[in-house]
This record gives C-alpha cells, sequence and structure tokens, in this order.
C-alpha cells in the first residue's frame, strides 16, 4: 500500500486514534471494561468497611424456621432485611448454631433476652409497615430468585410466589414469572431500573441454591447488587450465556466503587459459578475485595453488635535467642472465610489441649463489622500462646496481581485497600497479615502503609518457587518477610519433611508453618507435628517468631 500524501504528524495521530478506538473496542468486545479513573469516596453508611445495622432490639423475637419450606424462608429472610433497616428484631433459627450465638448475645449483654413465636407467620403481621407487598420470582429462570431479591430491596417487596403471597396476605406487586429469556437480560433490565437505587459500596456472589439459607438478606438489606455467574457445569441451565453475563456483571462492577466489599462466594461446586481463582481475580480487577460469607445468616442482626476494639491475649514471654534452633511458627488458615467462625474454628478452641502448643490464627478483619460479638468469643477463650492475624491480604480476600487492574493508576486503589487493611489492623490488634502471594514489589507496599506490623506472612502455602530458607525469609524495608515454607498435600506426614528440607543446614531458622485448616481440621492433628518434631525445633507465635529473627538478624525497627 503506497503512502498518503498526508504529513508524518497527522498520520502519527490518526495511528494513536486507531489504537486508542482498537482498545475500546476491544474492552467492549469482552465486556470488561477497562481506564477507570480511581476516586477514594466516603461509605454512605459511615466509616465501616462494611454496612452496619443500627443495635439490635434489646428484646428479639426468635423464629425457628427448621420445617419452613425453601420458598417460605426466603419470605422470612426478606421481611428480616426489610425490617432491619430501622432496627433489627428478630432472629431466624436454623438449629444449635443459631441458638449458641443468640445465647451468646445475651450473655454479652449485646441483647437482653428473647421470644420466641410458634408461628413464624405472624411476623409478617406484625411488622407490616416494613413491606409494600410481594415479588413472584420466575422459578423457570436459573437465578430468576436473584433477580427478584435485587428488585424487592429497591421496591421493599417480601419475595413469595403467587400461592405463598396469598397465604401471607401479600398483594403481588411485581411478577418477574415469564419476563427474561436469559439471565443475562434480567440483569440488563435490573441494572438499567434500578441502577441509582442499589448501593454502589457493596456486592455479593450469591449461589441461588443458598437462597433459603438467609445470607441474601444482609445485601438486600442494604440494597446490595447480589449475582451468580455460570459456569461450566451450570451453564446449562435455562437462560444462562456465560459471555452475556460477564460483559453485565463486568459493566456492573466498573460503576461500582473501588475498595468496596464483595460477599459471599463464586464457588458452588465443580464446574458451578466461575470458581475460587477466577472469581476472586475478576473482583480484584475492579478493586472488589471478596469477603466469604455464603452460608450466613442472621448478619442483619449480628452487624448491629458495637465493639470498638479488641485485644490479643497477653502473649507468655519470647524465648530466648538459642541460634543452634530451628523456630517455626504455626499459622492455620482460612479464617477469611466469616462462615468457619460460626462452628468449625471452635473445635480447635474448646478442644482439650487448646493452649498447649503455640498455634496462630487468621482471621478476615472485616469481622469486626458484621459478627463483632462471635470474634469477641475467640478473642475471649484464646491461650496466652494464640495469636490472631490478618487473613487473606488484608481487610479481605484479593489477587494482588491484578487487584485495581481496570483502573487506569492501580498503585493507588492498592493504598486505598492498604488503608482500610491499616484501620482493622489496628481496631483488631493484629500485627501481622497473611497475603495470597505477592512479589516484593507488593510486599513493599504494604510495609510502607502498615508500619506496625511486625512481620508479613506471604502466601497460601509454598507455591512461589522460592528454594531454601535464606530466600523464604528475609528483610524488606526493615520487615521481617516470612513466606510459607509448607504446603497442604503431605498433610501431616509432609509438613515437617518440607521443613526439614528449606531451612538444611541454616541456623537459626525462622519458619512461616503453613496450616491448611481443611487438611488440619482438628488440633489432634497439629498437635502429633509438634509430638515429631525434631530435638532442635521450638515452636512459637507469629509475635515471638519476628521478634527472635529481628533480634538474630540485629534489626532494630520493623518500619522504615
Amino acid at each position: 500500500m503506497k503512502l498518503h500524501w498526508l504529513s508524518v504528524p497527522v498520520i502519527i495521530v490518526l495511528f494513536l486514534m486507531a489504537v486508542i478506538d482498537g482498545r475500546a473496542e476491544s474492552a467492549s468486545a469482552s465486556g470488561e471494561p477497562s481506564g477507570l479513573v480511581y476516586e477514594a469516596g466516603p461509605r454512605p453508611w459511615g466509616d465501616t468497611y462494611l454496612p452496619k445495622s443500627k443495635p439490635p432490639a434489646r428484646r428479639l423475637i426468635v423464629v425457628d424456621a427448621r420445617k419452613c419450606e425453601p420458598n417460605e424462608r426466603i419470605a422470612l429472610w426478606s421481611l428480616q432485611a426489610l425490617v432491619s433497616r430501622t432496627r433489627p428484631r428478630f432472629w431466624v433459627s436454623l438449629g444449635k448454631e443459631d441458638q449458641r450465638w443468640l445465647d451468646w448475645h445475651v450473655e454479652m449483654k449485646h441483647i437482653d433476652g428473647y421470644d420466641t413465636v410458634d408461628d413464624w407467620r405472624t411476623l409478617f403481621a406484625t411488622y407490616r409497615s416494613a413491606y409494600k407487598g410481594a415479588i413472584a420470582p420466575d422459578p423457570k429462570l436459573y437465578r430468576g430468585d436473584l433477580l427478584a431479591a435485587n428488585t424487592a430491596a429497591c421496591e421493599d417487596l417480601i419475595i413469595a410466589d403467587p400461592k405463598l403471597a396469598a397465604e401471607l396476605k401479600l398483594p403481588v406487586k411485581i411478577d418477574l414469572r415469564g419476563r427474561f429469556k436469559t439471565y443475562a437480560a434480567g440483569m440488563e433490565w435490573l441494572w438499567g431500573a434500578y441502577k441509582n437505587q442499589l448501593s454502589r459500596h457493596i456486592c455479593g456472589y450469591h449461589h441461588p441454591t443458598l437462597m433459603n439459607t438467609g445470607a441474601f438478606s444482609y445485601l438486600m438489606q442494604w440494597r446490595g447488587v447480589a449475582f451468580w455467574l455460570a459456569g461450566k457445569v451450570d451453564s446449562a441451565e435455562p437462560g444462562a450465556d456465560i459471555a452475556a453475563e460477564k460483559k453485565i456483571i463486568a459493566k456492573i462492577m466498573s460503576e461500582l466503587a473501588p475498595n468496596t466489599p464483595i460477599m459471599g462466594f463464586p464457588y458452588a461446586g465443580t464446574g458451578i459459578g466461575p470458581g475460587e481463582p477466577q472469581g476472586v481475580a475478576f473482583a480484584s480487577k475492579y478493586a472488589k475485595a471478596l469477603v466469604c460469607t455464603d452460608h450466613l445468616r442472621n448478619t442483619c442482626v449480628t452487624s448491629g453488635v458495637r465493639i470498638d476494639k479488641w485485644t490479643q491475649p497477653k502473649q507468655t514471654p519470647t524465648p530466648k535467642l538459642d541460634r543452634s534452633k530451628i523456630y517455626i511458627a504455626l499459622a492455620l488458615s482460612d479464617g477469611d472465610n466469616m462462615n468457619v467462625w460460626r462452628g468449625f474454628s471452635q473445635r480447635y478452641f474448646t478442644h482439650k489441649d487448646h493452649g498447649k502448643i503455640p498455634v496462630a490464627f487468621g482471621m478476615g478483619p472485616a469481622i469486626a463489622d458484621i459478627q463483632p460479638a462471635i470474634a469477641q468469643w475467640y478473642y475471649a477463650h484464646a491461650a496466652t500462646n494464640t495469636e490472631f492475624f490478618a487473613d487473606v491480604s488484608g481487610i479481605a480476600y484479593t489477587k494482588l496481581k491484578v487487584y485495581g487492574a481496570a483502573y487506569t493508576d492501580p498503585p493507588a486503589v492498592m493504598d486505598g485497600y492498604l488503608n482500610w487493611t491499616r484501620i482493622y489492623l489496628d481496631k483488631m490488634n493484629m500485627r501481622t497479615v497473611r497475603t495470597v502471594s505477592g512479589d516484593d514489589a507488593f510486599l513493599k507496599r504494604y510495609v510502607a502503609r502498615l508500619p506496625k506490623m511486625h512481620s508479613i506472612l506471604a502466601d497460601m502455602g509454598c507455591y512461589s518457587g522460592y528454594k531454601g530458607i535464606d530466600n523464604l525469609t528475609y528483610t524488606l524495608d526493615g520487615m521481617a518477610i516470612f513466606r510459607a515454607a509448607t504446603t497442604w498435600r503431605g498433610g501431616v506426614k509432609g509438613f515437617l519433611p518440607e521443613i526439614r528440607k528449606h531451612v538444611g543446614k541454616k541456623r537459626p531458622a525462622f519458619v512461616n508453618g503453613f496450616l491448611h485448616c481443611w487438611t488440619f481440621n482438628d488440633l489432634d492433628k497439629i498437635h502429633t507435628i509438634h509430638e515429631n518434631r525434631d530435638a532442635d525445633m521450638i515452636f512459637v507465635t507469629p509475635t515471638q517468631l519476628a521478634e527472635l529473627y529481628r533480634q538474630a538478624e540485629k534489626i532494630t525497627s520493623t518500619s522504615k
């Protein structure tokens, strides 16, 4: 092709315009906007990362919903969401776990007590002023109930099929049955109709089969948009279209405020949903950090409790440094998953041998907003060799390499994320954080923004390619970095051999002993590691590990 007579500068301008247009077309074609401008702004509900309800009624009403049908529970949860906007007043129980935490709230005087109602239907008469009627979801459309939940949040409606609505004497104000051929079309309509009413500061992954467990109630209370992206398996469900769904959800994500939480979880079984790594990365790109809450209930109530500060247990004195020893801190995962604190994690604290050896527990700092009384139980039952640290990556779960990638200034977005992390580390009295991964460039931002930390426990398992303890334990801008020296692949039998391999003949050695909670799912397994330790191995808390390392390396400060 021959050159045109246009001057070179004009050709350059046209070329740049074509490049810019090409980028825009590419972003549009993929359905994933980019080039977003970062603007930090206040939360409409105040100075907390997650929204907090008003303090719950001093005397709650409790309803036992174990015998309710799924659609009846969904109606109850939507009523709880609407009532809680003014003040949380009732608690829905599905068994012993709910009762245990209800009683704990009474014991700690967060509420005075409760009264039980025999017929859950009476609540709809008691709180008639909280809603305007019912919305009928489309039972034939996969995720039709999520569309109904988002609409109900904006229109103050109870989610109920026409039969149930009639039983509850609720007029059906909106009927979504047969309205949309695809879920993507429904989300397009929803965002177009209600984007100015739905919150820009909270959203959530919510698998539709979990609607009756109550996790959506908190999102509905705060008008957070709830959605679910189909995966390879559930893409066969009626109305599923992965490409179209990703396009509209990406658009919504790009229009929500940066550094805001995404609730729930993006995985509901093999091939169902986008999956954990992909779902977290997708949200991270738009600066949405995951708070795992897919099975939580009564969060409308628990988030109303106010606790300003937590205090870590006063630890036993740090042992005297012995340069012939290997010091190991056992750091348990997956505490960013808020679901575990309701039941799973109690097994470690109620075990007869709790407190016999040092164990550190990762805890998502956002628990301070939505489950403060539950966090209070764990701090109250901690031993003198227990330490809580931030899990994973900071205020909430992110994929560091792509966090804020859709923005023109990802470092500024990350600094905003770390500012929230700093506030909540102070609130929870935590002095270290586990990052999912992250190279030293990322970790330097942590060091600069979180100067009160004693160390960073980097990596969810030793998959970074680092070899040898000198590459796993080092100083970065004056702060101790302990990269994970263990995986979960070998279970109890493989744990100590991994440490021996990485430590070699290095003495003294300082080890971040990553423990995968689903593998080391009881304290007996952790004690087995301790019982099989070598004679030169000493187990310590992360605080003690950092202090001993500073002594050994003669580091006088952990901050720049």
